[in-house]
């Protein structure tokens, strides 16, 4: 018995010691969306900024084409105009809204949502 207690402490202390270990990292997306004025009433264009490293885990699988967001996934191609369905898109595959903001630059009302997603290396 004092030997299977042993020997459950030390698989315990192993299984611990594994997962400090294993480092958490985070990479991040922003989310923007652009409302302007036109001739012909509103604009409205979404877009996802994965930095331009290209050691984004999404690099190479987002598009930003025409205020449509494209993204190739194991399930084909997904586009998003609205900036909601993007947003429960990217929650489903672990991304979190981290922080918002908004910025005016002429006649230009751009607004941001700053994502975060955890992951082990």
């Amino acid at each position: 018995m004092k030997n299977f207690l042993f020997l459950m402490f030390m698989l315990a202390g192993a299984l611990c010691a594994a997962q400090t270990d294993a480092e958490t990292k985070s990479e991040y997306l922003s989310v923007r969306v652009q409302y302007g004025k036109t001739l012909s009433g509103l604009r409205y264009e979404v877009y996802l900024d994965i930095g331009t490293s290209g050691s984004h885990s999404m690099s190479g699988q987002v598009t930003n084409d025409e205020a449509t967001v494209t993204i190739s996934d194991d399930y084909g191609k997904q586009e998003f105009k609205s900036d909601i369905d993007l947003i429960n898109y990217l929650g489903k595959k672990g991304w979190i809204v981290i922080d918002t903001y908004e910025i005016d630059i002429l006649d230009q009302h751009y607004y941001t949502y700053l994502m975060e997603r955890k992951y082990f290396k």
